[in-house]
């Protein structure tokens, strides 16, 4: 009996060492779905360099572009991986056709204003002192509505509009065979509020499995 027990607490130590170890931070491709078409977002985004690239029968890079966090049902995401997610849910992009063995193309993204960033300085009570707020606008494509997400990073992560903060588990590697795993507080951004936002019919789906985030359209 002891040594089933034993054991039975050996596989459940090991299982949760194994959970402990996976980051809250998913790395994701991020694919455009259409019908039964799929396009892949490449490493670089311009579509005049994607243009370029399949010209001239190269294929373009991929590789995991951004970071997720799942929770509950809810797709989030930091502001710094904002920008390429809300294009494509925006519809404010451009297809290739490429026919390879896993994709029907790529997309890269288009040229409407829809997406602005800017860092304002910010005066506290202590005089000299400034924190720095980082300010998203976005806007639909005919201009006609925006929503603003404002936060700030330092000295902490704090959420001011259409933003929250979450306690994330952070898992880093200092060196080989090393493992440190601590709970940050982030900014993120909830992409179903996106979608409800531009509400034009996008779903979004993480498959885990194959690390792509799909938008579908």
């Amino acid at each position: 009996m002891r040594k089933k027990l034993f054991l039975v607490s050996l596989i459940i130590g090991l299982l949760l060492g194994i959970t402990s170890c996976s980051d809250d931070r998913k790395l994701v491709n991020l694919a455009l779905k259409k019908g039964e078409k799929v396009y892949l977002l490449p490493y670089n985004i311009d579509k005049n360099a994607l243009e370029k690239q399949l010209s001239e029968e190269k294929t373009p890079t991929i590789s995991n572009s951004a970071q997720i966090i799942e929770d509950r049902g809810a797709i989030y995401v930091e502001p710094k991986d904002f920008e390429k997610i809300v294009n494509l849910i925006a519809g404010n992009y451009v297809l290739f056709e490429e026919k390879e063995s896993s994709h029907d193309g790529y997309v890269a993204l288009d040229d409407k204003d829809i997406f602005e960033y800017k860092i304002n300085n910010v005066n506290t009570e202590k005089i000299g002192q400034q924190i720095k707020e980082g300010v998203i606008q976005i806007y639909s494509p005919s201009q006609t509505k925006s929503l603003e997400i404002v936060w700030n990073s330092l000295p902490e992560p704090k959420a001011k509009k259409n933003c929250i903060v979450k306690r994330l588990w952070v898992v880093k590697h200092p060196y080989p065979g090393k493992t440190v795993g601590d709970y940050q507080n982030a900014v993120v951004i909830n992409l179903n509020d996106i979608v409800a936002f531009y509400d034009n019919g996008t779903i979004l789906k993480y498959e885990e499995s194959d690390e792509i985030l799909y938008i579908i359209q």
